[in-house]
């Protein structure tokens, strides 16, 4: 069963997906043979566990004198006839990456085998895919570390790993990627820090790397991704200080920093963030007061910062946030009456103090 915050991150990821690649259009042409991706694929298929041989069945060589694969399920090709995308997400494959001629695809701009059964390692071979502009490899059962070799797929715009069982570190040559819009490695586990490399992908849009065994603190480097609109560093072990340079992103929508460890104020720079509005700080060990920069966030619809050690009065500029739906500052040691502004937030629907 897929949780819904699993679900709503895969609709935010295809949503992304479907706005970022209107260009990627794969017609069904058959007008050269391809015979090597041919036989490739069909190496491949053979390696899976398909005892009953129900899986894949238009794949398969019906005319010997022209081998092509650009009709099969899930398969497209370019107007020479290369196979240039595979989709066959939800396709009830299990079986590993082992025997997949990564070299085989030249031409290969899409790859997606989200929502399978996969396991074993992601090859380092997967590096070879030069064209590559989307990899999605979510919700299977990959474990092992994410090769360093991926750092070669400088033309991916979207890379998803996310509810795999992924170890080790996330690699620095991850900082290669510069083309990169979304990433999302939610729900793994994945230690470490957070490499600073994520700084030069100052194209990223979309950034889930939550739910995972990250420690360490947020690179200060995170702030020069100026586009992100949505940056998710959730239920890790992150410590630390929350980096002045996060209020540079001044398009983010959504942060999500709780359950985590970290700790110091809240920065006044978090006031910048005027286009948020999901703000998410609890279950950590955030202290001192309130920031009143907090107010002019006048688009935040829901803003979590209970169960940290915060102290002070609550400012009277929450009073600003007519947006808000769930306003959250409970457990924590505030002190100082109720603000009469709070009246002010007509649309709330839940209020923990």
């Amino acid at each position: 069963m897929v949780s819904p915050k699993l679900k709503n991150n895969l609709v935010i990821f295809s949503l992304v997906f479907l706005i970022l690649f209107p260009i990627l259009d794969f017609p069904l042409i058959v007008s050269c043979d391809s015979t090597e991706e041919a036989h490739a694929l069909l190496k491949w298929k053979t390696s899976l566990q398909n005892q009953n041989g129900s899986l894949l069945p238009s794949w398969t060589l019906n005319n010997p004198t022209k081998i092509s694969p650009c009709t099969w399920f899930g398969i497209h090709c370019n107007h020479a006839g290369r196979v240039n995308s595979i989709n066959l997400t939800s396709a009830g494959l299990k079986g590993t990456l082992h025997d997949f001629s990564f070299s085989s695809f030249p031409h290969l701009g899409y790859l997606d085998l989200r929502i399978n059964q996969f396991f074993g390692i992601i090859p380092p071979q997967i590096g070879n895919l030069s064209m590559l502009k989307f990899l999605g490899l979510s919700f299977n059962q990959f474990s092992g570390s994410i090769p360093p070799e991926i750092g070669y797929l400088t033309h991916l715009k979207l890379l998803s790993f996310s509810k795999n069982q992924l170890s080790g570190f996330i690699p620095h040559e991850i900082g290669r990627l510069s083309s990169l819009n979304g990433l999302n490695l939610y729900s793994n586990f994945l230690k470490g820090s957070i490499p600073p490399s994520l700084g030069n992908l100052t194209s990223l849009i979309y950034i889930d790397i939550g739910n995972n065994l990250l420690s360490g603190s947020i690179p200060n480097e995170v702030g020069n991704l100026k586009s992100l609109s949505d940056l998710r560093l959730d239920n890790n072990t992150l410590s630390g200080s929350i980096p002045l340079s996060l209020g540079n992103l001044t398009k983010l929508g959504t942060l999500y920093l709780h359950t985590n460890a970290l700790f110091g104020s809240i920065p006044y720079e978090i006031g910048n963030l005027k286009s948020l509005s999901d703000l998410q700080l609890s279950y950590n060990t955030l202290n001192g007061s309130i920031p009143f920069s907090l107010g002019n966030l006048t688009n935040l619809a829901i803003l979590y910062i209970g169960i940290n050690a915060l102290s002070g009065s609550i400012p009277n500029e929450i009073g600003n946030l007519k947006s808000l739906l769930d306003l959250r500052l409970d457990n924590n040691t505030l002190s100082g009456s109720i603000p009469l502004s709070l009246g002010n937030l007509t649309k709330l629907v839940t209020l923990y103090l």
